[in-house]
């Protein structure tokens, strides 16, 4: 995970738009964007700029990066009290059949999502050794 998706989904659960973070940040539009999509790494300073911009630290910034892409939202959660806008999130993140997969997973029994990721790490296991 990069740390310009991160600044995206933050920027998103606080309901900013891009230039309105640029303008807080005191930087130019264009950089917010390259930096959100990963064109571009932050400077020290830049990223200092940012995660005040969406009050926050970079150290948080750094943190929500070492999680898994499904638990930033909930983690970057965690340390705000702001709007949940976790829909919107999941639609700009990620594509139709993986949002088909994750809403028919999230209605499964407990024991049929055990079951189905046993049967999703036996196939991709043996994709990988066919692939391969």
């Amino acid at each position: 995970m990069t740390i310009g998706h991160v600044i995206k989904i933050l920027r998103i659960q606080r309901n900013m738009t891009q230039e309105q973070v640029a303008l807080e940040a005191d930087m130019a539009t264009s950089n917010v964007s390259r930096i959100e999509k990963g064109q571009r790494q932050p400077s020290q300073k830049a990223l200092l700029k940012l995660a005040k911009a969406l009050n926050t630290t970079p150290s948080m910034l750094y943190a929500a990066c070492e999680q898994p892409i499904n638990d930033i939202f909930s983690f970057l959660d965690m340390t705000d009290n702001g709007e949940k806008t976790a829909k919107n999130i999941n639609q700009l993140l990620l594509n139709n059949d993986a949002q088909t997969v994750l809403k028919l997973f999230s209605e499964l029994t407990p024991n049929n999502k055990c079951l189905l990721l046993e049967q999703l790490k036996t196939l991709h296991k043996w994709q990988t050794k066919t692939d391969g």
